[in-house]
């Protein structure tokens, strides 16, 4: 959740001329000649940082993901790269409604001043650090992003209180001589912001494949027989990653095939209880009194055979399912 906006010190701005503007109504090529889907109404762009927003395309231009455009926001311009249709995005955000009109596809021009402001972001980023450390805030700046138009300069930060930043705002205000505007995020987002990769060698997930901060709970470390105090569950933010919450639905789907854990029964005239599924690999582990556990396959356990896995006979059997299935794929009679 983000808080604590504050906004000061407005002192002209800079006039940017597009330049090599290219006709807007010209579907731009690409190697398979294709566009999304002609003219959407709305398209939704991320900026800096994986910031997320839907604007609307009153003039019908063509994009394909990837294409870079200017867009209207408050008190300006800014440059953000179009994921998707805007009815493609998500409900939280779809919510939200749209933020604005894109005005136009970004030119060679607008492109390199988004190089040039990448520079400036981090010089601004190192003068704010020491304008914190002089006032001896208790705050951890996260990123700095400067809005294209030049009009305004956000300042992103964590902290574990409430910041009196009001002198900091009127420093920074004095030395940038634009919109300064101070905005306290948290862990998670800091994570998004930032970006990184996971335990799974893959992009984060809040930076990839998932645009809203769901909750993610305990109960769904547990649903996924996961153990609750493992530091393996924590993403790069500390907290219980975000994979646990978007991968529930397939353990909720794939589990309504497997027996619940303590389910007891009989089969081939010996007891058994069930201690244990693997649904990734579709086996079923099963507890027996008078012997050891055996672990046997989902599709033996209901059939009702007790076959091990790794055995000569579980062997056979998959050498017959194969044969089986390269003699139809021969189409032998």
């Amino acid at each position: 959740m983000e808080s604590g906006n504050v906004e000061s010190g407005s002192v002209g701005s800079e006039n940017v001329e597009p330049e090599n503007v290219e006709p807007e109504n010209v579907e731009p090529e690409n190697e398979t000649g294709g566009v999304l889907r002609g003219t959407p109404e709305s398209f939704e762009l991320e900026f800096k940082g994986g910031r997320k927003a839907i604007f609307g395309n009153p003039r019908n231009i063509p994009f394909r993901a990837g294409d870079q455009a200017i867009v209207e926001v408050d008190r300006g311009q800014d440059i953000g790269v179009i994921i998707r249709e805007g009815d493609e995005a998500s409900k939280k955000l779809r919510d939200k409604g749209i933020l604005g009109p894109i005005l136009r596809r970004a030119t060679t021009g607008d492109i390199e001043r988004r190089e040039e402001l990448a520079e400036k972001e981090a010089e601004a980023h190192r003068i704010c650090q020491q304008c914190i450390a002089r006032q001896s805030l208790p705050m951890k700046l996260v990123d700095v992003e400067w809005q294209f138009d030049g009009n305004k300069i956000r300042f992103y930060f964590t902290s574990d209180r409430r910041v009196d930043f009001r002198k900091l705002v009127r420093d920074l205000a004095s030395i940038f001589k634009t919109r300064i505007e101070m905005r306290q995020i948290g862990v998670r987002d800091e994570a998004r912001r930032l970006g990184g990769f996971g335990r799974c060698g893959r992009y984060y997930c809040c930076r990839g494949v998932i645009s809203d901060f769901d909750p993610v709970t305990l109960k769904m470390v547990k649903e996924q027989h996961l153990a609750p105090g493992s530091p393996k569950i924590s993403g790069g933010c500390g907290r219980l990653m975000c994979c646990l919450r978007y991968e529930r639905d397939l353990y909720a789907q794939s589990k309504k095939e497997f027996p619940k854990v303590g389910t007891k029964g009989t089969i081939e005239g010996e007891l058994f209880k069930v201690i244990g599924t693997d649904i990734f690999h579709r086996t079923v582990t099963l507890g027996r009194k008078d012997d050891d556990p055996i672990t046997v396959t989902l599709d033996d356990f209901k059939k009702g055979k007790i076959i091990a896995v790794g055995t000569e006979e579980a062997e056979k059997v998959k050498e017959d399912y194969w044969s089986e299935a390269e003699r139809i794929a021969r189409g032998d009679e």
